[in-house]
Order: structure tokens, then C-alpha cells, then sequence
């Protein structure tokens, strides 16, 4: 990868968030020294308190990245602003460590701010190994985001749907030049430093789950555009985080409705408004269907594998 000398302010800084990454952010980071932009490039590495000995391998593998080892597990939003507080770059890519870069995928997205002052933000198109899309360029969310989202039963039977077609904004999919949207994941978003001196970073409010969608909002309320690159590609192996522990998923289910209803009493529902203590019902009545759901499919593939062995031994 391209680096920079102690005294030269790189072009780009790239900040990684990881805990426990292991194989899949050694392979991002091979991918970065890979497919590294024409110009210099700085890589951060934040490392949430891992305990699959990450930091020690990355600092051996790859010298010339600076690896923060944190002290605890602070969550993505803190994290990242602790990482972006160490960048010199004019330009700051949010990656994911489960990404890897593809061939002129960076310099694509510092290439199209050059050439875009009126874009504070813009992300290349996520994809996973196949190659499907994985279609995290979107509208901002309404209500009806919670039944028509990108992984909704709903979508799956429905994907016509208005709600959902709206939502995931299918009518420019298959363009093959940028376009604005409302909202990127930030598993690959890259954002003008004085975006980010302008407006903030991460709600540290948020642990994970909703914070790239407010950070949007913030950022498109700063009067910025925020731009998707089609035929620009990063892989996201996101369906590799398997075999999470069921207390994970719990905390993760949480995260996310808590998430969701910190973003719409802060961006939709003022400290007035009633609707905010009705999204607050209807949010936790749904993450506790989500952990029944879990937990009866949990007790059904317990039962199964039990009758499995006494069939085997009977």
C-alpha cells in the first residue's frame, strides 16, 4: 500500500474499526496493499480490545499500518473517532474489515470528490463474493422500512413492491454512472475531512447499528450531496460473521432497535411529539418477536439434533 513519511500529510487515511477480525482483516488489508490509489494513503487500524491476538499479528504482517490497541470494546462510533482523531488525509474512507478493495475502487471514490466540490460523501457499491449487490445505497427510512427493508421476508416474496422499490431506490439500479442518494453504509464510505470537521463523526450515542444512517442525515443537512459509484466495487464478506454466540445476537438485536429509535426521535420526533413514545412501544415489541423468533428456532434445531441421536441409537 501507499504510505506517506512522518512529515508528508497523506491524501487519503483509511480507518478501520475491528475486534476480533482475524482472517477477514488480514484479507482487507491485503487487498489495500493490493489495489492501493494512485495517490498516498494512510491506514488505521482501531482495534476494539480483540482477543484473537489481532493486534500483534497486523502490527507484524503489515508495519507500515498504525494500529491503535484499545483498552476495551468501545463500540464502531467511538472507535472510528478515535481512529479518524489520528488521520492526516484530506479525504477519510470508513472500511469495514470484513471489505476488500477492489482494483481502482479507492481512487475511483477520491477521484469522483476531485471532481465533485458539492459532494461531502461517496461510497463504492458493496458486493458480496458472488457479486450480488448487496444494495446499501437507499432512500432515508420511513416507517414502512421496518416491514419492505433489504432483507424483509416482504421484499424477499414481494421485491416489485412500491415500498420496498422506493425504499432501495431499484428505479437507478443498473445505472452505470453515480448518482445521489440518501444514506451509505459506512462498511465503505469516503468523506471530505472538512465534512468531517463541519458536521462531527459518529453519534457516539449510537454502539453500532443506525450510526451511518444519522451520520447521512447530518451530513445532508450540512448542504452535501452524498454519491454512489455503480461500476465502482468493494466485496463486503459480511455473511462470513457467522456463528455469533446467542448473547450476542441478543445484544445485537437490541443495538439495532435501539438504534433505530434514537434516529427517529432525532431526526423525526422532537421531545413533544407522541409519536416518539409509540416508536418506542412498537420498536421493543419487535425486538422481542425477533428474540422469541431466535430462541424458538434455537429450541427446534436443539430438538432436532437430539432426536437425531436417538434414532442413531436406537
Amino acid at each position: 500500500m501507499t504510505t506517506t513519511s512522518p512529515t508528508e500529510a497523506p491524501a487519503i487515511s483509511v480507518v478501520i474499526v475491528n475486534y476480533n477480525g482475524g482472517a477477514l482483516l488480514h484479507r482487507c488489508l491485503v487487498a489495500l496493499n493490493e489495489h492501493p490509489p494512485a495517490r498516498s494513503m494512510q491506514v488505521i487500524v482501531y482495534d476494539n480490545a480483540s482477543t484473537d491476538n489481532s493486534v500483534a499479528l497486523t502490527r507484524a504482517a503489515f508495519p507500515q499500518v498504525l494500529v491503535i490497541a484499545g483498552g476495551s470494546n468501545l463500540g464502531l462510533c467511538r472507535a472510528f473517532n478515535r481512529g479518524s482523531a489520528q488521520a492526516g488525509g484530506a479525504y477519510i474512507l470508513s472500511l469495514d474489515s470484513d471489505t476488500e478493495v477492489t482494483a481502482g475502487a479507492i481512487e475511483d471514490m477520491a477521484g469522483w470528490l476531485d471532481g465533485n466540490p458539492g459532494t461531502g460523501a461517496c461510497g463504492s457499491t458493496l458486493i458480496y463474493p458472488d457479486g450480488t449487490p448487496q444494495r446499501t445505497a437507499r432512500a432515508f427510512p420511513t416507517p414502512m422500512a421496518a416491514l419492505f427493508g433489504r432483507r424483509s421476508r416482504l421484499t424477499e416474496l414481494f421485491p416489485n413492491n412500491p415500498f420496498s422499490r422506493r425504499y432501495l431506490l431499484a428505479d437507478r439500479e443498473g445505472s452505470a454512472v453515480p448518482y445521489p442518494v440518501d444514506t451509505l453504509s459506512t462498511a465503505c464510505m469516503m468523506v471530505r475531512r472538512s465534512v468531517l470537521d463541519a458536521v462531527g463523526g459518529y453519534d457516539e450515542a449510537y454502539f453500532v447499528y443506525w450510526s451511518d444512517t444519522d451520520w447521512c442525515q447530518r451530513i445532508k443537512k450540512g448542504s452535501w450531496r452524498i454519491d454512489t459509484l455503480p461500476t465502482s466495487r468493494v466485496v463486503h464478506n459480511e455473511n462470513l460473521k457467522a456463528g455469533h454466540r446467542n448473547v450476542r445476537r441478543t445484544r445485537m438485536v437490541m443495538d439495532f432497535h435501539n438504534g433505530a429509535y434514537r434516529y427517529y426521535r432525532t431526526h423525526h420526533a422532537g421531545p413533544f411529539n407522541p409519536m416518539r413514545y409509540v416508536a418506542w412501544i412498537g420498536l421493543h415489541a419487535r425486538a422481542g418477536l425477533v428474540l422469541l423468533g431466535h430462541e424458538w428456532r434455537r429450541l427446534l434445531s436443539a430438538a432436532g439434533r437430539e432426536t437425531g441421536r436417538g434414532g442413531r441409537n436406537a
